[in-house]
């Protein structure tokens, strides 16, 4: 019997939910240590990917008016919908400034701390409308604790938004949410890496001791985006970045992961049947699948929208803002689909 472990729907949506390393939410009840998991438990479900709301990235932090309306659509277009969703994964970069890329001469770290606090603010307040239904993780990404993440950036997130790892059941899948961050650079908070990397291996383990029917991981980075063993020195696409403030050329290899990390973390995930890796950072739809049939789904952006000169020619998803709706199947022969919508 698997046995809720919050009997209101009153949970607060930020900071508790997401605490002792899973999550708490009356619609997705976890197992008691104990508890035995029904055999017959096939019911079809549903959840969302979004990914880069991040309030503040057209006008540089200035002002994230534009962000709010996207996040508001999206909320709107899951808040309709017949077929509610069990969750609604935001997959990083929530606001846009951190004071590990901002702080400078003309920004201190209070400054940029104080336009953080207000742009969580707006991003709470916006997706606080979510239908109390359907439960909100929210996955830190680098616009929210820093490209190189220390011990003080990871815990004001903490503070902000709970757990920035935590792995919870749907149904009989197993749902595994990862500080991306961390694998990019940890050389500021090495043992906030080596404590994530051994309860990631963990959850993998448990996940198919208690025979998951499917296994999905959840991130800011993709893993990779055309080829799972891709080397960024190679890579020759490049996406333009222009808004009010800039134009910039970005290349596809800021977008991935460090090859070394990346094919120790994919080894895991074929030798645990990883089904699915679900991230945004990219700006952008894309979905590549590995050697071992994992697929790798980076979903475009609730703020502004790129186009990398690197994507297959034959890559047919919409490049525009949205959301990703994933369907999914129970049973023996458990299976899931998805389907981009844009907004």
């Amino acid at each position: 019997l698997i046995t809720p472990r919050l009997a209101s729907m009153d949970a607060p949506r930020f900071g508790a939910a997401q605490s002792n390393r899973s999550l708490t939410h009356p619609s997705l009840p976890q197992p008691k240590p104990g508890d035995a998991f029904p055999s017959s438990e096939t019911s079809n479900y549903s959840f969302i990917v979004a990914a880069d709301t991040q309030l503040g990235m057209a006008r540089e932090n200035e002002d994230w008016t534009a962000e709010i309306e996207y996040s508001k659509q999206a909320v709107a277009f899951i808040n309709q919908m017949k077929d509610k969703p069990l969750f609604c994964c935001v997959c990083g970069d929530l606001v846009h400034m951190t004071s590990e890329i901002y702080a400078n001469e003309k920004l201190t770290r209070e400054e940029c701390d104080k336009i953080q606090d207000d742009q969580v603010r707006d991003f709470q307040g916006t997706w606080s409308k979510l239908n109390p239904d359907v439960a909100l993780v929210c996955v830190c990404g680098n616009h929210d604790i820093g490209n190189a993440p220390t011990p003080t950036s990871i815990e004001r997130f903490r503070m902000q938004f709970g757990d920035e790892y935590l792995a919870f059941w749907a149904k009989r899948c197993y749902n595994i949410v990862v500080n991306t961050c961390l694998f990019n650079d940890a050389s500021k908070a090495p043992s906030h890496f080596k404590d994530q990397y051994t309860w990631l291996e963990e959850r993998l383990q448990y996940a198919t001791d208690k025979q998951a029917q499917q296994i999905f991981v959840f991130g800011h980075h993709p893993w990779f985006l055309y080829k799972e063993d891709e080397d960024g020195d190679t890579m020759e696409g490049y996406s333009t970045i222009a808004n009010e403030t800039k134009t910039v050329k970005v290349p596809d290899s800021y977008f991935i992961l460090p090859k070394e990390s990346r094919m120790k973390v994919l080894a895991l995930f074929e030798k645990f049947n990883v089904s699915a890796a679900f991230s945004g950072h990219f700006h952008q739809n894309m979905v590549s699948t590995t050697s071992f049939g994992m697929q790798m789904i980076v979903t475009s952006s609730l703020s502004d929208v790129i186009e990398s000169t690197g994507k297959p020619a034959d890559f047919d998803e919409p490049n525009t803002r949205g959301i990703r709706v994933v369907r999914v199947e129970g049973g023996s022969t458990a299976s899931f689909d998805h389907e981009f919508i844009s907004l």
